[in-house]
């Protein structure tokens, strides 16, 4: 046997319904200071240093970071994806790009020369962790 009723609404003499503001819990404002904490942390940043007596374009994924001079410590704020390539700022016919895959687990990035024969000069890139990170601090450029 079907039970019939009738909705409160509908009901003669009924109180009507009223909404009332809740908190709901708070959850926000953590979400706010998890987001503040990732935002303060390290991750993204990048040190470059020049150990050459060239000045080099960095670049991240074609998109240029700045000119980092010779002998120059550089610090990079930037999302770690993609890659990093350097060229040298002297312009001529034939220019060879330095280029590095990045991931968050690159802090540290130097640019130096080594002599291959006596005439033979060759630029290379190399990416290291934290445990490689040099202690002098840099001009920093948050880009």
């Amino acid at each position: 046997m079907a039970i019939k009723y009738t909705p409160e609404v509908d009901r003669p003499g009924a109180q009507p319904l009223e909404t009332k503001p809740r908190r709901s819990g708070g959850w926000f404002r953590r979400l706010q200071q998890r987001v503040k904490l990732a935002l303060a942390a390290n991750d993204e940043e990048l040190i470059v240093e020049n150990r050459t007596e060239v000045r080099w374009f960095v670049y991240q994924n074609f998109h240029k970071l700045g000119i980092i001079d010779a002998s120059e410590l550089l610090v990079f704020h930037i999302h770690k994806h993609g890659s990093l390539s350097a060229r040298p700022v002297a312009e001529g016919d034939e220019v060879e790009y330095l280029v590095l895959p990045l991931n968050y687990d690159v802090t540290y990035v130097h640019i130096y020369c080594r002599q291959i024969g006596k005439d033979v000069e060759v630029y290379d890139m190399r990416a290291a962790g934290k445990a490689m990170q040099p202690s002098v601090k840099g001009k920093g450029h948050d880009e």
